[in-house]
């Protein structure tokens, strides 16, 4: 049976193998390959900082099967500017392992719980333009797209990001 729990220091090496998984299957044709090629779990590890509390810092759950990690989802106060008072899905992501299995769900209900705790009652979250299935799937959980649009780098390759909103 899966369950959410809070991210601690010892999932970094666990929830980074998801997160680098999950990147290289929803972004391929999206951000270049070889770049998606790159990515190094243990790089990523070493980013995280599970385990730090504060109400103005990202909070990271992560979905487990037993002993294995099967998606993360991280959250916090909005980066933008323009929506104060807004909450932010900064990251979801399951396992390619685990996909349609009910692992997103888990970890959005989880998110949206986490996001009411800190006291927000709407919130936002940035998707790369193209990612129909992650459009798709947050479209079905109530989220909307709001009209605003940005440019990333990745690697060497610009991308455009579009905005959902919801409220919680």
């Amino acid at each position: 049976m899966t369950e959410v729990r809070a991210a601690v220091a010892e999932d970094a090496d666990g929830v980074a193998r998801v997160h680098v998984r999950s990147w290289q299957l929803a972004y391929r044709g999206l951000i270049a390959q070889e770049y998606l090629d790159s990515l190094e779990p243990e790089v990523w590890a070493s980013r995280y900082t599970f385990g730090r509390m504060g109400l103005r810092l990202p909070s990271t759950q992560v979905a487990i099967d037993g002993p294995t990690i099967c998606g993360l989802v991280t959250t916090g106060l909005c980066r933008d500017m323009d929506l104060p008072n807004f909450g932010e899905l900064m990251a979801i992501y399951v396992d390619p392992a685990y996909l349609h299995t009910g692992v997103g769900h888990l970890l959005m209900t989880a998110g949206r719980e986490r996001l009411r705790r800190v006291g927000v009652t709407a919130a936002s979250l940035w998707v790369l333009n193209g990612n129909v299935r992650a459009c798709r799937f947050y479209e079905r959980d109530g989220w909307r797209l709001d009209g605003t649009r940005r440019t990333r780098a990745y690697g060497d390759v610009q991308v455009d990001e579009v905005r959902y909103r919801c409220t919680l």
